[in-house]
């Protein structure tokens, strides 16, 4: 297969200010804007050698967005054009912008991992610095946001179960009959259907049936159903999970026995559903990330300045961050805002919008 490489002569776009792209080229390259001068004084220079067709065409577009021209020429063969020896505006230009600042030696990461939190809102160069440096970083930060405001969440969580167990637990432990469960059959010595209220006594909280009258929550309001050899528990709207007592050969439940098992669990659900909260949301927020990087990719080729994925990805995650601090305000404030589930995934393409275009601008 037949190699080309772009050459530049010193030639810029009709209308393009002369001082605008050195500034851009300098800003490409990473370098002062007086060690452009040089690649106008040497011209014509080889960019770079060794591509193919396709590679070739989206370098000269990557280096032809600062308005400076360059052309594709076929690599003579065996001959190769020489390199400069230590020139920074001699490094070659990658498949845009950031490949090429990336390459650039001068070319440095100029935010941290402390300012996503705020420049995500509005800055401009830390989204172009973001494209250009964060690829993996990104991933980390995403990774630190959601351990930093899943503790928000875990301790509301913790002050919801609280106020569950110790104001209205006690109303309805007070209701339970003594539960026997043999060779997985339940027993109760109580009038059945048996009724237990909530903390108010307005709502039904659970039934117990072993007559076989009620076996479906569908037939009731209840948040939970006891029948002969099962427990359901209604998990949300629609959906609900049962669980097979038959495997219990004895067990002997009393209002003490559950008490107990609440006031463990209050205080080890923490520990425990931490770890496993942070696992699914980082997943989760990942799979959300590469189908808004994708997004941002084909923003990014209308605007016919492309950008590679991995910089898309990593803007994608800036873009995520106002969204999921706002989010956490909202809970941590017991706010409610109104169609806000459909309006986060907005504000997210609206950050990723002026994230991408802040990222295919020239500085």
């Amino acid at each position: 297969m037949r190699a080309y490489e772009l050459i530049f002569e010193g030639e810029i776009q009709e209308g393009q200010d002369p001082a605008t792209v050195r500034l851009n080229l300098a800003s490409l390259f990473g370098v002062p804007v007086s060690e452009v001068e040089s690649l106008f004084e040497r011209a014509p220079v080889v960019l770079k050698d060794g591509l193919d067709i396709e590679t070739a065409r989206q370098d000269q577009a990557a280096f032809q967005n600062t308005g400076a021209l360059c052309r594709i020429e076929l690599q003579p063969e065996p001959a190769r054009a020489p390199e400069p020896e230590e020139d920074p505006t001699h490094r070659k230009t990658g498949a845009s912008e950031d490949d090429a600042a990336a390459d650039a030696p001068m070319a440095k990461r100029r935010y941290g991992l402390q300012h996503p939190y705020v420049l995500a809102f509005f800055h401009k160069p830390f989204y172009r610095d973001v494209a250009r440096h964060w690829r993996g970083l990104a991933f980390g930060h995403l990774l630190i946001l959601l351990a930093l405001t899943g503790v928000a969440f875990m301790l509301h969580f913790q002050a919801l179960a609280a106020t569950f167990v110790n104001d209205q637990a006690p109303a309805i432990l007070a209701q339970i009959p003594p539960i026997t469960i043999e060779d997985g059959k339940v027993t109760v010595t109580v009038e059945q259907p048996y009724q237990i209220y909530g903390g108010d006594s307005r709502r039904i909280f659970a039934v117990i049936d072993t007559t076989g009258q009620i076996t479906s929550l569908r037939q009731t309001e209840a948040m939970l159903l006891l029948t002969q050899s099962r427990l359901t528990a209604r998990i949300g709207s629609g959906s609900s999970r049962v669980i097979d007592l038959r495997p219990i050969e004895k067990l002997d439940l009393t209002r003490d026995d559950i008490d107990q098992w609440l006031q463990t669990s209050l205080r080890w659900a923490p520990v425990v559903l931490y770890p496993l909260m942070l696992v699914f949301s980082y997943c989760l927020r990942t799979v959300q990330v590469l189908i808004y990087g994708g997004i941002g990719m084909a923003v990014a080729m209308l605007l016919r300045r492309p950008l590679p994925f991995g910089a898309t990805v990593a803007v994608a995650v800036m873009a995520m961050t106002p969204v999921i601090l706002v989010d956490t305000l909202l809970m941590l404030l017991k706010l409610d805002l109104p169609f806000w589930d459909t309006g986060s995934f907005v504000v997210a393409l609206v950050f990723l919008l002026f994230g991408i275009r802040a990222a295919t601008e020239t500085a």
